[in-house]
C-alpha cells in the first residue's frame, strides 16, 4: 500500500466515523426525549455496533495510539447497553418461544415461566433507567466530541474513492477469522461460538457499511448467508446467556421442561451453524 493510499483510505475511515457519530447524537437526543422507544435504542445500538466494526475494518491503517485509547472507550460504551438489549431478547424472544413449547399439562413450567417474565420486566425496567442515566451523561457527549476531533486530522482533501483491493483483502481476513473460531459448531462452546458470530457481524457490517465507500461491492446473497450465520451463532449465545439471567432472579431453578426447550433450540441453532459455515467455506469472499 503506498502512502498515498494510505491516507485516503484513513480520510475515508474519519468520513465514517463522522457520520456515525453524527447518528449516535441524534440517537442520543431522542433517548433523552420523554418517552424513547425500544427502537431508538436499537438504533442506537446498531450504529455503535458499526462505528466499532469500523476499527476492525480499517485495522492497517489505524494508528496504534489511536486504537489503544479508543477501542477500548467504545467497548465500554457499549457493554453499558449489553444488559437491556439481554433482557430484551428474553422477554420478547426466548420466554415466549418457551411457553408455546410446552403442553398445557406442564403446569409447573408455566408457574415458573410467569414468575419468570414478572422478574425480568422488573429488572430490564432498572436496567433501562440505568442506562439511559449513563447515556444522558455530559461524559458521553464529550467522549463524542473529543472522537470528532481526533478523526479530524485524518481528513484529506480529493481523496480517491476506489480502495477496492484493501476491501477485499479485509474482507479475506474477516472470512479466515471466521472459517477459523466457527471450527466444530457442533461441540464448540457457547462462548467461541460468539465470538465466532462477532466476527460474522463486523464481516457483514465490512460490506453494508464500508464496500461502498471503498468502491467495492458485494453480492445481496452473501450478505444474506452472513445474516443467517451470525443469527445462528447468535441463539447459540443466546440460550446460556438467557439461562443464567433469568435463573438468577429466581429462587427456583428452570423446570428440566423449561431447560429441554431452550437446549433444544440451541442444538438446532447448532445445525443451521454448520450449514451456514459450510457455505461460507466453500465460497470465496467477493
Amino acid at each position: 500500500m503506498s502512502k498515498y493510499s494510505h491516507a485516503a483510505i484513513l480520510s475515508i475511515f474519519a468520513s465514517i466515523v463522522t457520520e456515525h457519530i453524527a447518528a449516535l447524537r441524534d440517537a442520543l437526543a431522542k433517548l433523552a426525549a420523554p418517552g424513547p422507544s425500544d427502537e431508538d435504542l436499537h438504533q442506537f445500538r446498531v450504529t455503535l455496533r458499526r462505528l466499532r466494526s469500523a476499527w476492525v475494518t480499517f485495522a492497517p491503517v489505524l494508528p496504534t495510539r489511536f486504537v489503544a485509547e479508543w477501542k477500548p472507550r467504545l467497548r465500554a460504551l457499549a457493554a453499558s447497553t449489553g444488559p437491556v438489549r439481554e433482557w430484551d431478547v428474553l422477554l420478547s424472544d426466548w420466554l415466549p418461544a418457551a411457553r408455546q413449547s410446552l403442553p398445557d399439562h406442564d403446569v409447573v413450567g408455566r408457574v415458573w415461566l410467569d414468575k419468570a417474565v414478572a422478574k425480568s420486566k422488573e429488572a430490564r425496567n432498572r436496567a433501562w433507567e440505568e442506562l439511559r442515566a449513563e447515556l444522558a451523561s455530559p461524559d458521553v457527549q464529550e467522549a463524542l466530541l473529543q472522537l470528532e476531533q481526533v478523526v479530524a486530522v485524518f481528513h484529506i482533501e480529493g481523496e480517491p474513492k476506489r480502495h477496492s483491493r484493501f476491501a477485499h483483502a479485509r474482507a479475506g481476513a474477516l472470512r479466515k477469522k471466521l472459517i477459523h473460531r466457527g471450527r466444530h459448531p457442533r461441540r464448540s462452546s457457547a462462548l467461541r461460538l460468539h465470538r465466532a458470530r462477532i466476527v460474522a457481524k463486523q464481516w457483514r457490517y465490512l460490506y453494508e457499511a464500508f464496500y461502498p465507500a471503498l468502491g467495492a461491492r458485494a453480492a445481496k446473497r452473501y450478505r444474506g448467508h452472513l445474516r443467517k450465520l451470525q443469527d445462528a451463532l447468535g441463539e447459540v449465545h443466546d440460550v446460556s446467556v438467557s439461562l443464567d439471567r433469568v435463573t438468577g432472579l429466581l429462587d427456583a431453578l428452570p423446570p428440566p421442561s423449561i431447560v429441554s426447550v431452550f437446549h433444544k433450540r440451541a442444538r438446532a441453532a447448532r445445525k443451521r451453524a454448520v450449514q451456514g459455515l459450510r457455505w461460507i467455506r466453500s465460497h470465496k469472499a467477493p
